[in-house]
């Protein structure tokens, strides 16, 4: 009788030793790697293209570029959200600290400032 394996799950990101904001930040990168890559290739035709062709090359290049511009964007503001999302967990784990009680002096009993006009 044939053994069965068991499936074992899957590491979070912390049993790999990497956290959250270094998983994001590599596939930020991959994507904006991809990104120049394309745009690399797509200067490569440039030539070869007829004329109703260059303007679609050169429309896409912008894309392009607006794409990777917006995963630099996106990448640093993952890494500030996650920055301040760490910095909440912390201090929300933190007990309150002891509130100090104020009690006000009392008035003394003589007479208040309207009554002595």
């Amino acid at each position: 009788m044939p053994t069965t394996q068991k499936k074992t799950p899957l590491k979070s990101a912390r049993a790999n030793g990497r956290s959250s904001g270094e998983d994001n930040e590599r596939v930020i990168s991959r994507i904006a790697e991809s990104l120049e890559v394309a745009q690399a290739d797509l200067n490569k035709l440039r030539g070869s293209l007829g004329a109703g062709a260059n303007d679609l090359r050169k429309d896409l290049s912008k894309l392009l570029r607006d794409a990777r511009r917006d995963a630099k964007k996106m990448a640093s503001a993952s890494r500030k959200d996650l920055k301040r999302l760490q910095k909440d967990v912390v201090s929300a784990a933190k007990p309150p600290a002891a509130r100090s009680r104020r009690t006000r002096a009392a008035k003394p009993a003589g007479r208040s400032s309207r009554a002595a006009r």
